[in-house]
């Protein structure tokens, strides 16, 4: 790429534009309000002393305004959830002293400490996001780290001289691509029992080459729009079985050249005929809806099922990716987050790889328009047995407010709840202070990190300290948490989809790799069960097809379903817990 300027004597069109009705909406809460706050932040009071850097030196480099991602895991098959998160590294002319590094934080008891360079995990690159799967087959979590440089791929060694070990094998396994990855995800796409992977790329940049966008007039400079810049080519690497990867998406149909801005991925049988589908979020271009042909080939039907563009059919900055069942019918829904002044898309799911843009009707249009949306996640938060919603906010521009008045770079996160009929209403102000405090948030992960059935969330901020938003809901409702133990080769059961009935209502959940846009989700299905009492029933469809049939009626708990027909078990008692 070549070195340009781009000047202006007054803010740059785009930003006055999207930033201009993004002003702040302030909350407020009576003291009655206050005192019932459903969630509490806890980072630092558990042990989490992570904090992001971005390497920023004042020179506004575009890799400044993306990364931070993170997430859950189980790294030690312990049976609580341990977090693993990502962190930047230093731009030429940035003042940091010491390199920052990735965390691992072992979850003991509830509070965490880190041991990534003890287990070998502590990268210093210039991180983006990660995701969880067992490539190599041999039942424990490795890690896929996505970078601005080259990637990495943890290989879990399991117990080494008694500790739990990571190895970097992406060089041996040939997923080492240099570049600017975004997300990744790990599923079964060609059925032949092991993991593939897809990686999202960014857009072609490299530090200091490339646009330099300024404001001459007040000697101004400001993070340039991605349109500066050219997309990339994501890539589509097949598990050979053997510990490697082939790339292969130019072969089985993912789409290539320079207008693809990759950022958010999931693979989701979205069509529900029993394989996994791929749906990308692009940056200002055409999101992309891969349906899986049956054989691990693609069919781009991204304008055909109506998820490449916003409701008026324009082109959006398609970021973070939410999948599940929000109105209940027993199909994938999609949520999509967006720049600021273009409000996040609701694709409902009708069938047959048909989707319909409900984002007004559901309330979100509305509700997300002044948002700069990334992370986003469905949730059952007070498990009254349907999907809310929660996002992660924050502009890219820390100088925003020096063009457009009054707009922040600082933005609150947002929580909706669902009516049970796919309608949303935010409920942010009454849910606890972290919601009402503006940051320029960007991860966003689901985790019951304390194995009380209630889904708490790990919130990453750009250049700040990581949120951990711990759930303290008090309804009163039923849960049950499934863990799956899968077959050889996929024992993590990433694809797996349950569907729970519990009384007149059913759920469906899916095991999923990666699932948004930078982060990792916890990979065990939480239900919440309202207020049914009494047996439920849980059909499982492995990623095999093998269809498996399994009851209960031990509620507020976690339940190990294994392939193997009809051993089904309770966790251990350490891991049970009862009803509030």
């Amino acid at each position: 790429m070549t070195g340009s300027t781009a000047t202006s004597a007054s803010p740059p069109v785009w930003l006055v534009l999207t930033c201009a009705a993004s002003l702040a909406v302030p909350f407020g809460l009576d003291a009655q309000e206050a005192q019932q706050e459903d969630f509490i932040e806890l980072a630092a009071v558990v042990g989490l002393g992570f904090e992001h850097r971005d390497g920023r030196s004042g020179r506004y480099y575009f890799i400044e305004t993306m990364g931070g991602g993170g997430g859950w895991l189980d790294y030690d098959g312990d049976g609580d959830l341990d977090i693993y998160l990502v962190n930047g590294a230093g731009t030429p002319g940035s003042a940091l002293a010491t390199p920052p590094t990735n965390a691992l934080y072992e979850n003991r008891d509830g509070r965490f400490v880190d041991v990534a360079q003890e287990i070998g995990v502590a990268d210093e690159s210039y991180g983006m996001g990660f995701c969880a799967g067992d490539y190599d087959g041999d039942g424990r979590p490795d890690l896929m780290v996505t970078n601005f440089g080259a990637n990495r791929l943890y290989r879990n060694l399991g117990p080494v001289d008694g500790r739990v070990r990571f190895e970097d094998r992406a060089a041996e396994a040939g997923v080492d691509e240099q570049g600017w990855s975004a997300s990744c995800a790990f599923g079964d796409l060609d059925a032949d029992g092991d993991l593939d992977l897809y990686v999202t790329h960014y857009v072609d940049f490299e530090i200091g080459e490339g646009p330099s966008c300024e404001d001459r007039a007040r000697g101004l400079r400001y993070h340039c729009h991605p349109s500066h810049f050219r997309g990339v080519t994501d890539s589509l690497w097949i598990n050979w079985g053997d510990g490697t990867f082939r790339s292969e998406g130019r072969k089985r149909g993912i789409a290539t050249g320079a207008t693809e801005r990759g950022l958010g991925v999931v693979m989701s049988d979205l069509d529900a005929d029993g394989d996994l589908d791929i749906y990308v979020t692009n940056d200002g271009s055409a999101n992309r809806y891969y349906q899986n042909r049956g054989d691990g080939t693609f069919e781009d039907l991204s304008l055909l099922s109506g998820t490449a563009l916003g409701a008026s059919g324009a082109q959006q900055a398609g970021m973070g990716i939410a999948t599940g069942d929000a109105d209940g019918d027993g199909r994938f829904d999609l949520a999509v987050t967006n720049f600021s002044l273009e409000p996040n898309n609701f694709y409902l799911n009708q069938g047959d790889g048909l989707f319909e843009e409900r984002a007004r009707a559901s309330g979100i249009a509305e509700l997300s328009f002044r948002d700069l949306g990334w992370g986003i996640a469905f949730l059952d938060y007070d498990l009254d047995g349907d999907l809310d919603l929660a996002t992660a906010n924050g502009h890219v521009m820390d100088n925003v407010a020096s063009f457009v008045p009054g707009i922040a770079y600082a933005q609150p996160n947002r929580l909706l709840a669902n009516d049970g009929r796919g309608h949303f209403t935010d409920v942010s102000a009454r849910s606890g202070a972290a919601w009402r405090t503006a940051k320029p948030s960007r991860g966003l992960a689901v985790g019951d990190y304390d194995n009380d059935g209630r889904p708490d969330l790990l919130i990453t901020t750009q250049n700040g300290a990581v949120d951990l938003l711990a759930n303290r809901t008090r309804t009163g409702h039923a849960w049950l948490g499934i863990v799956l133990e899968g077959a050889p080769g996929n024992a993590l059961a990433i694809g797996a989809r349950v569907e729970l009935v519990a009384g007149d209502r059913q759920q469906v959940r899916e095991v999923r790799s990666g699932g948004g846009v930078l982060t990792q989700s916890d990979l065990r299905l939480l239900f919440g069960l309202g207020d049914h009492s009494g047996e439920v029933t849980a059909t499982i469809r492995w990623p095999d097809g093998h269809r498996q049939v399994a009851s209960t009626d031990q509620l507020d708990r976690y339940w190990t379903i294994s392939y193997r027909a009809g051993d089904a078990r309770p966790l251990s008692p350490r891991a049970v817990t009862t009803r509030r």
